[in-house]
C-alpha cells in the first residue's frame, strides 16, 4: 500500500508487453494490467476451473457462432493502461472472420464480460468492476464460487454500472446482447460436494 504522497507510476499496455518480451515475469506467472497497476492473477483451483467449464459449456450451447464468440482467458484491450483477463468473454464476431488475430477486442466489440471468484471477489467487485465500467463493458457478471451467487451489472455511465443486482442458484437472467436467452444460474455453478 503506497504511503500518502507517494504516487504509483502505471504502465502503459505497451510497456507492459515490453517487460513480458524482456523477460521481467516468469514464464509461468499469470498477470494482467488493470489501471496502470500489474495484478497477479491467483492460480486456479479445481472449483474455479470447474464452475468456468461449466460457463463456457453453457453459453457455446446457446449463443450461436455468428452472434457471439465465447472465449476463455482472453485479453480485453480497455484502454492505454488497461489490459485485463477476464476468466470469460463474450466478443462480437471478428468483422475480419479471424477470431481478432490482430488485435485484441476492445470494449466495442464486447458483449458481456464474466469473472469467476473464489480467492479474488474483492478484486472482482472492486477495481475491475471499476475499470470494465470505466471502459464502457456493457454487462459484467461476477460469479462467486463461495456464496454461489452471481452478481450482475450493465448499463454503464459516467465510469459506473446503473444496474447492479444479486441473484441465487434458483434465479435466472438473460445476457443484455442476447434477451431471448434464459440462463439458470445454478448451471453456472460447479456443484461442490
Amino acid at each position: 500500500m503506497p504511503s500518502q504522497g507517494i504516487q504509483p507510476r502505471p504502465f502503459t499496455v505497451d510497456e507492459y508487453y515490453r517487460m513480458g518480451k524482456a523477460g521481467i515475469f516468469h514464464p509461468d506467472e499469470r498477470v494482467e494490467l488493470i489501471d496502470g497497476l500489474i495484478i497477479r492473477m491467483p492460480p486456479q483451483g479445481p472449483l474455479h476451473a470447474a464452475t468456468v467449464a461449466r460457463i463456457l459449456a453453457c453459453l457455446l450451447a446457446l449463443i450461436a457462432p455468428e452472434n457471439g464468440t465465447v472465449c476463455i482467458e482472453r485479453p480485453i484491450a480497455l484502454d492505454e493502461y488497461g489490459e485485463p483477463v477476464p476468466d470469460v468473454t463474450v466478443v462480437t464476431p471478428d468483422p475480419e472472420g479471424d477470431y481478432y488475430s490482430t488485435r485484441h477486442p476492445g470494449p466495442s466489440d464486447v458483449l458481456l464480460v464474466i469473472e469467476v471468484a473464489d480467492s479474488s471477489l474483492g478484486k472482482d467487485l472492486g477495481i475491475k468492476r471499476a475499470a470494465y465500467a470505466r471502459a464502457g463493458i456493457r454487462e459484467y457478471w461476477v460469479v462467486d464460487v463461495e456464496t454461489r451467487r452471481l452478481h450482475r451489472f450493465s448499463d454503464p455511465q459516467d465510469g459506473l454500472y446503473c444496474n447492479a443486482v444479486v441473484l441465487g442458484e434458483s434465479d435466472f437472467l438473460s445476457p443484455d446482447a442476447f434477451p431471448a436467452l434464459s440462463i439458470s444460474v445454478a448451471d453456472l455453478l460447479a456443484r461442490r460436494k
